[in-house]
């Protein structure tokens, strides 16, 4: 399948439990990334709500990519994405949805949360 608009980034997969450096589960994945400040911060108070987000990226059906949300408002640690690679800006996984099912463009939209990068960083 393929996204409905371009790639603009790569990033590399961590499971929970593993981090850089380390080798990722999955490396160079192509996705497109959006930052999504504002609308991750309205479902709820940033300090009591694990489930907020920073970012979008929109990546290929077919990833292995697994989010942090249990159901019932819970949620537990994850995945996590390092952009563009492990030597970059790390995001947890909050939360994952299939989009356009069984269209040519049939995609996953992945919500982010941006952890603390190496400053100065040009990956945002």
């Amino acid at each position: 399948m393929a996204l409905p608009i371009p790639a603009n980034i790569t990033f590399d997969i961590y499971r929970a439990g593993t981090t850089p450096p380390a080798a990722p589960a999955v490396a160079g994945v192509l996705g497109h990334l959006q930052c999504d400040w504002r609308g991750g911060q309205e479902g709820g108070d940033r300090l009591t709500n694990g489930l907020c987000w920073t970012h979008v990226v929109l990546i290929d059906v077919s990833i292995d990519l697994r989010d942090a949300y249990v159901g019932q408002g819970s949620y537990v640690t994850q995945d996590a994405v390092y952009i563009p690679d492990k030597n970059g800006t790390p995001f947890a996984v909050v939360f994952i949805e299939r989009l356009q099912r069984g269209a040519p463009n049939e995609h996953k939209r992945v919500y982010l949360d941006r952890m603390t990068p190496v400053w100065p960083t040009n990956e945002l």
